[in-house]
C-alpha cells in the first residue's frame, strides 16, 4: 500500500512539473504570438540581436534611407514573480505595454526591445538564469547586452543618437544607458521605478543586489532631456518614490508629469500621442 501511494505521489510531482514547464511555454509563445500580430499590423517586423551575453528580442520599423535620429522602446520587468513568493520560469509579458506605445508612436524609425528571456524559451535559451529578471535585472551584464545592441544598430543604420523610451523597470535600464552614453538625445521614462532601493522598500521586498542604480556618479545627464511620467492612482511605483533620485538626475532639460487619473497600466497607450511629446 504504501509502495502504491509512493508512486502516485511521484507521479503526481512529475505530472506538475510537466504541466507547469508546458503552462510556461504555452505562456511565452501566446503572448509572443499576440505581439507579432499587433506589430505586424504596425509595420514593424521581427528581429533577434545576438550579444556575447544575450540574444535580445525585438522589432522593428525602419524606413530607409533612415533619418539620424532612432526611437528604442524598451520593455518593463515582465511576468518577473508567478506570485509573490514564486519566480516565474519565463518572465515574457502578458501585455507588452512599452511595445503597445511603440506602436502608437508615429515617428518612422523605431526598434522595440524586450528585456533578457523575454519572447523566447527561457529555459533551454542560453544564460536565462532567473536572476537576470529578479535581483540582476538591472545588472551589469544586462546592461552591457543592450550596449552592444545600441552598437550593433549605430552601425547597421548610421544613427547619429537614440532617443530611449522605458517603461517600468524599462525606464531604469533607459536612464543608465542615457547616463553612460553619449549618443542618447532624449530619456522619456513611463511609470519607472528608477529609484529601485526605495521601491523595494516600499513594496517590503529584497533589493536587487545584483543591480546597478542611478545614484551612480560615473553617469552624465547633463545634456539630455528628460521627460519622467508616472500615474497619481499607480500602486505600485509613484513620483514620491522617486522624488528624491530626480534631484540627482535634474538638469536644465529635465521635466516629469504626474497623470492624476492614470494608474501602472491606464491610460498611458490611448493617449500616447499627446504625452510622448510632452514640452
Amino acid at each position: 500500500m504504501y509502495r502504491i501511494q509512493q508512486f502516485c505521489l511521484v507521479t503526481y510531482i512529475l505530472l506538475s512539473l510537466l504541466l507547469s514547464s508546458a503552462c510556461s511555454t504555452h505562456h511565452y509563445k501566446n503572448s509572443k504570438k499576440n505581439a507579432e500580430m499587433l506589430a505586424l499590423d504596425a509595420g514593424f517586423k521581427p528581429i533577434y540581436f545576438d550579444t556575447k551575453w544575450f540574444q535580445i528580442y525585438g522589432l522593428e520599423k525602419i524606413k530607409v534611407p533612415i533619418n539620424k535620429k532612432l526611437i528604442i522602446y524598451i520593455e518593463g520587468d515582465g511576468q518577473a514573480w508567478k506570485t509573490r513568493f514564486k519566480i516565474s520560469k519565463n518572465p515574457t509579458p502578458r501585455k507588452p505595454l512599452s511595445l503597445y506605445l511603440a506602436i502608437q508612436d508615429s515617428y518612422e524609425n523605431i526598434i522595440y526591445l524586450a528585456r533578457p528571456c523575454q519572447f523566447v524559451d527561457a529555459e533551454i535559451t542560453s544564460n536565462c538564469s532567473p536572476e537576470y529578471w529578479t535581483s540582476h535585472r538591472y545588472g551589469e551584464k544586462v546592461l552591457n547586452s543592450y550596449h552592444a545592441v545600441l552598437n550593433q544598430i549605430r552601425k547597421s543604420y548610421n544613427i547619429k543618437n537614440f532617443e530611449i523610451v522605458g517603461y517600468s523597470g524599462g525606464g531604469v535600464i533607459a536612464a543608465l544607458l542615457a547616463g553612460q552614453r553619449h549618443d542618447v538625445s532624449r530619456l522619456t521614462t513611463v511609470a519607472s521605478n528608477l529609484d529601485h532601493f526605495k521601491w523595494t522598500q516600499h513594496h517590503k521586498v529584497s533589493p536587487l543586489k545584483g543591480s546597478l542604480d542611478l545614484y551612480s556618479n560615473d553617469l552624465d545627464f547633463a545634456t539630455i532631456v528628460q521627460r519622467h511620467f508616472w500615474g497619481a492612482q499607480d500602486e505600485i511605483v509613484n513620483y514620491e518614490m522617486n522624488k528624491v533620485l530626480l534631484e540627482k538626475l535634474d538638469n536644465t532639460y529635465l521635466k516629469y508629469y504626474i497623470y492624476e487619473q492614470f494608474n501602472h497600466s491606464c491610460c498611458w497607450v490611448e493617449n500616447w500621442g499627446t504625452i510622448k511629446y510632452k514640452e
